[in-house]
């Protein structure tokens, strides 16, 4: 068996499966199959594996008190379960581990889930009392109600609040809420070529992987210069709608609090502003537009891993565009899309990535007033960016806002 990113792996005794559950009857013949925690005493030798594109995350979340919770190892805060062909919330497509689990990239993608699917149309009208009896339902051994009060004393709002009435904020500290009840117990993280790593599950690490770690390869780097172009077609650029930590512009994550919001007409053409290779993609869900989430959303990074960039609010994505696919400068991504009374922008956010991704320090970058100055430049405008990998502020070529340009109105996102 060729492994893929967001597998599992149970592992005991040079044995590996890929089952959902640790196969008791094949590996302990004898044991008590009524009794789904006799291990015939080898309990503390299973481990579960979980092959993630910067580590292998290593746990032994079957046994109580021990390292590394399956929330951890699937860097999924919230263990948020699914189904194959389930909704998409940026999970590795079809991958589940015990009790169908769902298995995210990375622990970014796992919490903004939680918004996600607390958002969409299965929870938005609830209350939340009634959203957690279907979230953490008592037929899996919780206790709805007492999780459902433990998110409303957080908010300091009654169970009987509609899910749907939640604003960004407030949907923030219900998924800091989830993530501290349901746990997560860190285990091991294990570079690709550990020697921790089992030569069973080694052996079977897909080819294009067994280099060296890649942020070994990164950190050897130092600065470097990204050349970027205006990401919304200047033909159709109408003003700056607000940067980074203005307005909505708030944390937790850096793709929110370092937005940049270029507004443009609903359909003015969207292009990438920098070379790179596309690391996720969330095509646009019209069933799923709620508040400001809404359109397609595209993270791209660098091709050195050392920097990256959030795009939302897209229509018209173009076929092709998807994990793995390698952009230019210039290339069509999409198009504005307008939604309710918003007025249309795109949301573009910037990441300088310390010590280079997988696995470095991911640090947001302000760099409004430079995009402001190339939506109304010169047609084909450039401007050449230097980031340090100090943690310091990238500089360009252009500091100051272009005269007469508006940069002040209430950010949108």
């Amino acid at each position: 068996m060729t492994l893929e990113l967001g597998d599992h792996v149970w592992y005991w005794n040079g044995r590996m499966s890929l089952d959902k559950n640790i196969p008791r009857a094949t590996w302990f013949p004898g044991t008590n199959p009524n009794d789904p925690t006799d291990y015939g005493g080898h309990g503390k030798e299973i481990f579960n594996y979980v092959i993630h594109s910067d580590e292998i995350a290593r746990g032994r979340p079957h046994m109580r008190n021990h390292e590394g919770s399956f929330a951890w190892l699937n860097n999924n805060p919230g263990n948020i379960t699914g189904v194959a062909g389930g909704p998409d919330f940026g999970q590795y497509p079809g991958k589940f581990n015990w009790h169908n689990f769902l298995i995210f990239p990375t622990w970014s993608d796992g919490y903004f889930a939680i918004a996600q699917l607390l958002r969409s149309a299965s929870y938005r009208d609830l209350s939340i009392l009634n959203a957690f009896a279907r979230y953490a339902p008592a037929s899996d051994g919780n206790d709805p109600a007492t999780y459902a009060n433990s998110v409303a004393a957080a908010l300091g709002i009654g169970v009987d609040t509609r899910i749907g009435d939640l604003d960004d904020e407030q949907m923030r500290v219900m998924q800091d809420k989830i993530q501290e009840i349901e746990g997560a117990v860190p285990g091991a993280s294990l570079a690709w070529d550990s020697e921790e790593v089992p030569p069973e599950i080694a052996a079977e690490l897909p080819a294009f992987r067994r280099v060296g770690r890649p942020r070994a390869l990164a950190r050897a780097r130092g600065a470097f210069t990204i050349d970027f172009s205006a990401p919304v077609d200047p033909a159709g650029f109408t003003n700056g709608l607000g940067g980074p930590h203005q307005g909505g512009h708030q944390g937790p994550n850096w793709y929110i609090e370092y937005g940049m919001d270029l507004g443009g007409l609903a359909g003015t053409p969207v292009f990438a502003a920098f070379d790179g290779h596309i690391t996720r993609f969330q095509p646009h869900n019209p069933g799923a537009d709620s508040g400001k989430v809404y359109g397609a959303q595209i993270f791209v990074r660098a091709h050195n891993d050392m920097m990256g960039a959030f795009y939302t609010h897209l229509a018209d994505v173009p076929a092709g565009i998807g994990p793995g696919s390698t952009i230019s400068r210039g290339d069509f991504l999409g198009t504005v899309f307008g939604f309710g009374g918003i007025p249309p922008h795109l949301h573009l956010a910037l990441v300088e990535i310390i010590g280079g991704a997988p696995g470095g320090q991911y640090t947001g970058v302000d760099l409004y007033q430079t995009f402001l100055g190339l939506e109304v430049s010169e047609p084909g405008a450039v401007v050449s960016v230097t980031f340090r990998q100090d943690g310091g502020a990238p500089e360009d070529g252009l500091r100051a806002a272009p005269r007469g340009l508006s940069n002040a109105a209430a950010v949108v996102d």
